[in-house]
Parts: C-alpha cells; sequence; structure tokens
C-alpha cells in the first residue's frame, strides 16, 4: 500500500468547487453591502444573501469572514439597534379638597303633651249615709266619703252592736281595721278579722249598697 500512495501526485489540484464556491460567496457579500447602503429595503435582501452564501460556505466546510468598512453606518445582522427613547413628563395633579358645607340642621318640631287637670284627690266630696243592716248582734251604719272624682276616701260608723260588753270590745278592735282596709282598696272588698265575722258582714253589706248607689 505504500507504493500505491508514493505515486499519487503531492501538488494536486483543488477540485472546481473549491474554486467557485468562495468567489461566489466575496461576490454575494459585495453584493448585499452595496444593497444595505441603497435602503432598508435591500439591506434585508443583502443579509438574506449573505445568509445564503454562508450556509454554502458551511457545506464545503470553508468559513468566510466579511469586515465592514468603518465608516459604514449600515446595521450588522445580528446586532440590536438601540432605538432612543424620550418619555414624556407625567403631569403631576395635586387634588385639592373640597370646601365641605355644613348643611343646616333642623330641629325637629316638639309636640308639648297634652294638659291635664290636676285630679283632686282631697275628701272633699259627697258623704253618704249607708242603710241600715240588722245582724245577729244588732244593727250596723256606715256613712262613706268620696273625693270630687268620686273615689272612696273615709268610712265612718255611725252605728254598732254596744248594748253588750264582748260586742262593744269586738267592734271597737275589728271595725278601724275594716275601715282602714276599705279606704286602702276603695271598695268593701276586705278581709274578716278573727272573732268579728258577723261585724265584718254587716259592714261590706252596708259600704257596698253605699257604693252601688254611686253613679
Amino acid at each position: 500500500m505504500s507504493n500505491k500512495n508514493s505515486r499519487r501526485p503531492r501538488n494536486s489540484k483543488p477540485s472546481l468547487a473549491r474554486q467557485v464556491i468562495p468567489a461566489i460567496v466575496l461576490t454575494s457579500a459585495g453584493v448585499g453591502f452595496v444593497s444595505m447602503l441603497d435602503g432598508p429595503q435591500n439591506s434585508q435582501t443583502s443579509l438574506d444573501t449573505l445568509g445564503v452564501a454562508n450556509t454554502q460556505s458551511d457545506s464545503v466546510n470553508q468559513t468566510t469572514i466579511v469586515n465592514a468598512p468603518a465608516n459604514s453606518s449600515a446595521p450588522v445582522a445580528g446586532a440590536e439597534t438601540q432605538v432612543p427613547t424620550t418619555l414624556a413628563p407625567v403631569p403631576t395633579v395635586v387634588a385639592t379638597a373640597l370646601p365641605t358645607t355644613a348643611l343646616p340642621t333642623t330641629a325637629p318640631p316638639t309636640t308639648a303633651p297634652p294638659t291635664t287637670a290636676p285630679v283632686d284627690n282631697s275628701c272633699t266630696g259627697d258623704a253618704v249615709n249607708s242603710p241600715s243592716v240588722n245582724f245577729r248582734w244588732g244593727v250596723m251604719q256606715l256613712q262613706a266619703t268620696f273625693t270630687k272624682s268620686n273615689v272612696l276616701c273615709d268610712v265612718t260608723v255611725l252605728q254598732y252592736p254596744n248594748d253588750r260588753r264582748t260586742s262593744v270590745e269586738i267592734n271597737q278592735y275589728s271595725l278601724p281595721i275594716y275601715n282602714q282596709e276599705a279606704i286602702a282598696t276603695h271598695s268593701a272588698k276586705i278581709r274578716a278579722v278573727s272573732g268579728a265575722t258577723y261585724s265584718w258582714q254587716a259592714y261590706s253589706t252596708a259600704l257596698q249598697a253605699v257604693l252601688d248607689s254611686r253613679p
């Protein structure tokens, strides 16, 4: 095998493809830069052409580096273009508190309560005698006094059994109690005192007769 390799010529000429492709790449690069100088549309086309040329160059494993002129103002492909931005000043709005006006307060109308004449509870009204009530131990008669508004306010015993010592003692003890309860309740609904049940029956009967006669 060493003999066959020694027979190959050392200075063999490159293939046709290796000779033609670099020329095409250089030509395309020149056309692209000229187009970029003419306008943004031609610039885009030249960049696309450069992309195709670079692709073909890569296919044959040959890299072509193109340097743009120093004074060229055309944008380079792949470079970011900074666009100057100017922000308009934002107007500052200062909130101004509106003057507050107090609403007029109107007091609700006051209605005076109806005035009523004071009730006269003085015991200066009518004095009415009751009918005489007969019971087992004698006769019972009362005098009932009323206020001007027809309320019972006083009771006086006009007649009661006193012909016996026992009757006197019982009535002198029980009748004042009956008078107090009648004035307190303004009625004949009183409680009986122990030992004076007959006097209680005669007393309440006479007082109720007077109350029934009142209008």
